[in-house]
């Protein structure tokens, strides 16, 4: 019997130190878009950063790209409106480019075209808006589509809707 005592304090011993080291590898996990995703948008390796996510489940995710260029970022944030009527339009009046309507993403979904290379698409469904920016340094920037709008943005503007439906 005093083997068994000796045993088991080693072996606690022995399983923390492997698995006290792997608590710190967690990924930040945002709930609309994992990293990978956001690093093949972003052109390479991103650091996360996701707000705590409120009951009603709104957060904000930043994925940030530093390059020898720049910094090219992309955010994703998703809130709750009390009146969806009426505070939309707050939402909405965040865009200081060109508001185009964008179709079959969320409910009255715009991309913002702005003059600095930025894209941005505010959208909303049901009660939940959603504002998608993203930002490339000017090494990373991609060609957009005639529309002015990236399809990077568009497909992760389509992810997010569709989580929130």
């Amino acid at each position: 019997m005093s083997n068994r005592c000796f045993i088991t304090p080693i072996f606690a011993l022995i399983i923390g130190t492997f698995i006290a080291p792997l608590r710190g590898l967690a990924e930040v996990q945002c709930p609309w878009l994992n990293s990978a995703t956001a690093a093949g948008v972003l052109g390479g390796e991103v650091q996360a950063n996701v707000t705590p996510l409120t009951p009603q489940g709104d957060t904000t995710c930043d994925f940030k790209r530093t390059e020898h260029s720049g910094v090219s970022s992309l955010t994703i944030a998703v809130h709750t409106m009390a009146l969806p009527s009426k505070d939309f339009a707050t939402y909405l009046a965040r865009c200081t480019g060109t508001a185009v309507p964008l179709k079959a993403v969320g409910n009255e979904a715009i991309q913002c075209v702005q003059n600095n290379g930025g894209e941005e698409i505010i959208g909303r469904v049901r009660e939940r808006a959603f504002v998608i920016d993203l930002k490339r340094s000017t090494a990373g920037q991609r060609s957009s589509t005639a529309s002015g709008l990236g399809d990077e943005a568009r497909n992760v503007a389509e992810q997010v809707a569709g989580a929130l439906f």
